[in-house]
């Protein structure tokens, strides 16, 4: 049992450790366009060459690191093995698994922390109240048409006459971004799309993207999941991830609601690019099985159970060092140790990402080793393991059928989940009462 926990700390948490302290390096190497998150920034063609002479400095660590990790090949050649020019980058380099699944493992940083940051206060539920149960009637968001709110308050699927807080600030962080281009991004979903202007200011440029990175055949490129995503973050994510109660820090609860909601779109919504990867391997299977309207055939290829184990696996170990605070009695005093001595440093992390290791592990009554994380690791790896990829695996179900001229099975409709996820702790939303599945 002892030899095996060490083999499991050496194989899992070494990675996680190096990963951690070489974040920098790896967060400027670059594998391709939007991949890596320049949705918001110029187009392709106008990178800076020093970025470009950035991101081949550090090409031969990341790809080590990567390799580390996830141990897996691209069906697609990358990058590296296409061209010796850093700046021209072809679209079957973007779409390499190697590629998106090490954005995947990028963002899994981004989500975590968001969370953490959630967490941080109570659940608040008047936020997501409408009308009497909430804080009234909050007008229409600045920016937003009234028309628009109108039209969304009254559709035959609600019920509600009013925005519960967390709509109108969403709504509102929503009518500004897509006034500075956040949406022409292919990365990109709102979650209100009918409440947004026509399109981006006309004072910006418009940002120019390849148009071959996901299919418009059968509206593919617009599969959009993000109305059972809120439903979902609202009625179980949020229940396992913060304390009961009210700390009447209500805008800063739902600014840091926005954060994840968007962190998990952008990722779930990366199903899409995954769909698009392995349909480009194997095509003639895929439209063999949507013919025969085969969506359990065509998850069960998609699926890669030995992937998603090291995802499972990561996001614990990951939430067990980004949740608690370092071991400071392990730190050198830096009047004593020259400052480009980095080895007492990298053993004080090493030492701080162990003890993680033992709480991730359950290990928690190991002498000098308390429970004193900021967020249960059990609970990101549940979020991870019910909602987030079953999630994406839809997204990628619903995008393969259209990618193959067909309308998805009615248990991938955007409003639902193929296999309902089980709620923490019961089936209880954030306000007490019994989930409507």
């Amino acid at each position: 049992m002892v030899i095996n926990r060490l083999s499991f700390l050496f194989h899992t948490l070494l990675p996680v450790v190096l990963l951690s302290i070489a974040s920098t390096d790896i967060i400027t190497s670059s594998h391709a366009f939007a991949m890596n998150g320049c949705g918001w920034g110029p187009s392709p063609s106008s990178r800076t060459t020093n970025a470009h002479a950035n991101a081949h400095t550090h090409t031969h660590t990341h790809t080590q690191l990567s390799a580390t990790v996830e141990n897996t090949s691209a069906f697609i050649p990358s990058a590296s093995s296409t061209s010796n020019d850093e700046s021209n980058v072809k679209t079957a380099d973007v779409l390499s698994l190697d590629s998106i699944r090490s954005t995947l493992i990028r963002q899994e940083e981004t989500i975590i922390f968001a969370l953490i940051e959630r967490s941080q206060y109570r659940s608040n539920s008047i936020c997501y109240k409408t009308d009497g149960h909430g804080f009234g009637d909050l007008g229409t968001p600045l920016g937003a048409s009234t028309a628009a709110i109108d039209e969304y308050l009254s559709s035959p699927s609600r019920t509600a006459k009013s925005l519960s807080f967390l709509e109108y600030m969403l709504i509102g962080t929503e009518v500004l971004h897509c006034g500075v281009r956040r949406y022409t991004s292919p990365e990109e979903h709102p979650f209100f799309p009918q409440c947004l202007p026509s399109g981006p200011n006309a004072a910006l440029p418009l940002l120019e993207y390849p148009t071959d990175l996901l299919s418009s055949i059968g509206d593919a490129s617009s599969v959009n999941f993000n109305n059972i995503l809120l439903k979902k973050y609202i009625d179980w994510i949020l229940p396992s991830t913060t304390k009961k109660g009210d700390d009447e820090q209500h805008g800063s609860t739902v600014l840091a609601d926005i954060a994840v909601l968007q962190a998990l779109s952008k990722r779930v919504h990366y199903g899409k690019f995954v769909a698009e990867s392995k349909y480009r391997s194997n095509p003639e299977e895929y439209q063999r099985l949507v013919a025969n309207n085969d969506a359990n055939g065509v998850m069960e290829l998609l699926t890669n159970s030995v992937v998603e184990e090291r995802v499972l696996r990561r996001a614990r170990i990951k939430a067990a060092t980004y949740g608690r605070e370092p071991l400071m009695t392990q730190l050198p005093d830096n009047k004593a140790v020259e400052c480009t001595d980095t080895t007492s440093f990298v053993a004080a992390a090493a030492a701080s990402a162990v003890a993680s290791a033992f709480e991730a592990l359950g290990q928690n009554t190991i002498e000098g080793i308390k429970n004193s994380n900021k967020i249960d690791p059990v609970a990101i790896e549940d979020i991870y393991r019910k909602f987030i990829i079953p999630l994406t695996k839809d997204i990628e179900v619903a995008y393969l059928f259209r990618r193959c001229g067909k309308e998805p099975p009615e248990e991938y409709a955007p409003d639902r989940l193929s296999i309902d996820l089980c709620i923490l702790d019961g089936d209880k939303d954030i306000s007490g009462d019994a989930v409507k599945k």
